[in-house]
């Protein structure tokens, strides 16, 4: 799996839980590459709001924004923390097991990442 696949998968899951403008955040925080890089992935993997969402946001995206973007495995970690608050585990659990082993080790070593939430990776490496 790849980080792609867990960026796809936490954009479904916020885009389903109607949580539309943290889908928004999080795409905003992700560089035009990685960006770019997932509308290349198959509209099946993808889905179609999220496919639109991310080329919507792409056309409208100032230059100066990919100057302050994150790499994709901190943009996550923002959000998973907020999930962990919001109590939806379950989300995180499916979000990490898109993971791979080098990026699930990557995420667990930032000093952001909420304690609980770094202790559930250990299930998924």
């Amino acid at each position: 799996m790849s980080c792609l696949h867990a960026l796809a998968e936490m954009l479904r899951q916020l885009y389903a839980a109607r949580q539309n403008k943290a889908a928004e955040m999080l795409i905003d925080r992700c560089s035009r590459e990685t960006l770019e890089q997932l509308l290349g992935e198959s509209s099946a993997f993808l889905g179609g709001r999220v496919r639109y969402a991310v080329d919507d946001r792409l056309k409208h995206r100032k230059a100066t924004q990919d100057d302050t973007a994150l790499p994709t495995i901190r943009a996550i970690a923002s959000v998973l923390n907020a999930w962990l608050h919001d109590g939806r585990r379950l989300a995180i659990r499916e979000v990490m097991r898109e993971l791979c082993d080098d990026e699930l080790r990557e995420l667990a070593a930032l000093p952001e990442l909420n304690d609980e939430v770094a202790t559930m990776i250990g299930d998924f490496s």
